[in-house]
């Protein structure tokens, strides 16, 4: 057996069956590959498929995984478990028979899902005359018309006596050696298709790997849920391997989970990188003789995942048969889809299989009806991941989003995201604001609440031209209200960079934004420095002195000012003394005590003639401003 991780080993690749029951699925495909299939007991007692069975064989430098699926319309369900992920299908179809209802359902279900190639596999070939297998072939012929596999080789075989196997084997190697390599941008995914338990080693969790690689000791999020697991051992196709990478099938021990903690349907992907949602935005797709009607109720399939939900078509009130319509999918259950998902769609009762449908943004949030909705949804019909994630910013509004909710909306690797993101800044509509983690916003938010802070600083000047500014907080309340921090503190950087705005601590004014005091202002200001300096030392009480003035408002304006200038110092809350009173103080007291020298409260109060009242306060100011210092109960001139 090859190394599964040497880069000498057989490419991987993955096929799948599809038909109607008992036209010889399994044993063709235990014909091919010396492998039985059906593995549950009661497959074997009742001779029908039930579940999901795997086989793989080596042939054309391929390593080839089969996926043999149920035909029975009862078991449908487990059919689409195992079909997503293949990279070709074997679509069976018995030479006695020829073409039945699930040949057709499951034909229907390939296209839905996109499957990329196949080949017909034309079984029982020995219990019919050629007559017959000719017929049957036109009748598959006329099937394939119109669909991905109309050129499909037909291929009669028979599993019992070997007949045809060969070509069969040589038509699939054509196709899938001439298909190109698993696109790796997507982030890792792996969909669980069967849980069980091996005594010693504990859970093991089988699947195809759709995208990324996986290796032992890796740290992998099992979504939907919080949970996390470590895994433990890998084999791929069957072989102990240290690394599986996507287009292989893998079987994982992990350790962290029960087994009755893991179902068929549950994702594993890297940490961090998915996030499981409650409503897709899709472009809905009907398949001819079935119309889907707005909230019908219908089953969701993808990977190995089933859930209900409901349709909610954006516009009208029904897609017609082989029509095709946006509509939101609202899952009863969350999942972690991907842009790029295909799915498949059947009614909740009768089952059968109705519409397909493509993940065009796994995490939209509910949108009303109508044609914004549809605008905005059909932007993301058609579009690279770059175009898919600025049509995202743009919409998010004044918000915009960050890089970490971004990535995981994305559905790309870590390389693949960085690379669009590279591509979304060239535009130049997108801005990137500082923080961890980067926020991208709109450029138009910042230019909107740019103009709107330099029309309310012009306000708030003119409203207070005697202030120096407004403060940041005020600002920010004004005109970004509910944005993120990151939006005004880049608006501010821009304006200070462009020289529109100056900063003078907390507070931010317009560049030309002058503090220019005249005319009856000036009058009474000198008014208002004459009360403060007649006082000296102990003038009135600052509600006073401004209480007595002309216009008490005005007043207010010009003492802050006066503070802010410096030429009114704040001791207490109401005692404010003129600067040129304290400066004079402190030369008198030098001149009294000289540096070094001690004096008393007393002494203080002696001196300058003013009561405890304001000796306290002073002094404590003017230890405060490190004039003084005190000494036990007396003061240190320094």
């Amino acid at each position: 057996m090859p190394d599964p991780t040497s880069d000498a080993s057989a490419r991987y690749r993955i096929v799948g069956t599809a038909g109607h029951i008992d036209h010889g699925k399994s044993a063709l495909v235990q014909a091919l590959t010396g492998t039985d299939p059906d593995r549950l007991q009661e497959e074997k007692d009742r001779g029908i498929t039930i579940d999901l069975g795997f086989a793989d064989s080596q042939f054309a430098g391929l390593h080839v995984g089969f996926v043999d699926v149920p035909g029975h319309e009862r078991f449908v369900k487990n059919m689409l478990a195992g079909i997503g992920g293949i990279d070709a299908v074997i679509l069976v179809v018995a030479a006695d028979e020829s073409v039945m209802p699930q040949t057709r359902e499951h034909l229907a279900i390939c296209e839905l899902l996109g499957v990329r190639g196949g080949v017909v596999a034309l079984t029982k070939c020995d219990l019919v005359d050629s007559e017959l297998a000719e017929l049957a072939e036109l009748e598959v012929s006329e099937l394939l018309e119109g669909t991905a596999l109309q050129e499909a080789p037909i291929v009669r075989t028979s599993a019992l006596t070997g007949a045809g196997l060969e070509e069969l084997r040589e038509a699939l190697a054509q196709i899938l050696l001439a298909q190109p390599e698993r696109a790796s941008d997507d982030a890792t995914r792996l969909p669980i298709d069967r849980v069980f338990t091996i005594h010693g080693f504990g859970t093991v969790v089988t699947g195809t790997l759709l995208a990324g690689q996986i290796e032992t000791g890796d740290r992998l999020d099992m979504l939907p849920g919080e949970s996390q697991v470590t895994v433990r051992g890998i084999q791929v196709h069957g072989a102990e391997a240290s690394c599986a990478r996507a287009g292989q099938r893998v079987a994982l021990n992990l350790h962290g989970v029960q087994t009755g903690e893991v179902s068929r349907g549950m994702m594993l992907t890297r940490p961090g990188q998915l996030q499981a949602s409650h409503v897709l935005d899709v472009r809905l797709e009907t398949l001819p003789g079935f119309a889907v009607t707005h909230l019908q109720r219908v089953r969701f399939h993808h990977g190995a995942a089933e859930l209900l939900a409901r349709g909610a078509l954006l516009a009208g009130d029904e897609v017609p048969p082989g029509g095709s319509a946006y509509c939101q999918l609202r899952l009863e259950a969350r999942y972690p889809a991907i842009p790029g998902d295909r799915i498949v769609l059947r009614r909740y009762s009768p089952l059968v299989t109705i519409a397909g449908a493509e993940v065009l943004d796994p995490h939209p949030g509910k949108r009303r009806r109508g044609g914004v909705a549809v605008e905005s949804v059909r932007r993301l019909d058609g579009v690279d991941s770059s175009e898919r994630l600025h049509h995202w910013i743009l919409a998010a509004g004044d918000r915009g989003l960050d890089e970490p909710t971004l990535a995981r909306r994305s559905g790309q690797s870590s390389a693949a995201f960085a690379a669009s993101m590279a591509a979304v800044l060239t535009h130049g509509d997108i801005a990137v604001l500082a923080g961890t983690p980067r926020q991208l916003v709109a450029r138009r938010v910042l230019d909107r609440v740019q103009d709107a802070a330099l029309t309310t600083l012009a306000g708030y000047h003119q409203e207070h031209p005697l202030r120096p500014g407004m403060d940041r907080e005020n600002l920010r309340n004004a005109v970004a209200a509910g944005l993120p921090d990151a939006v005004l503190t880049a608006v501010i950087d821009d304006l200070v960079g462009s020289d529109q705005v100056t900063t003078a601590g907390a507070h931010l004014a317009l560049a030309d934004h002058q503090v220019a005091v005249t005319g009856d202002v000036l009058a009474m200001r000198d008014q208002l420095m004459d009360a403060f300096t007649r006082g000296g030392l102990a003038p009135s009480p600052v509600d006073q002195i401004l209480g007595a003035c002309d216009d008490a408002e005005l007043a207010r304006e010009l003492f802050h000012l006066a503070l802010r200038e410096g030429h009114l110092t704040r001791v207490t809350d109401q005692y404010v003394v003129a600067q040129r009173a304290i400066d004079k103080l402190i030369i008198d007291l030098g001149t009294r005590v000289g540096t070094g020298a001690e004096f008393t409260i007393g002494d203080f109060k002696g001196w300058t003639g003013l009561s405890r009242k304001h000796s306290i306060p002073l002094l404590e100011h003017l230890d405060a401003a490190l004039v003084t210092r005190r000494a036990g109960d007396r003061r240190v001139l320094n």
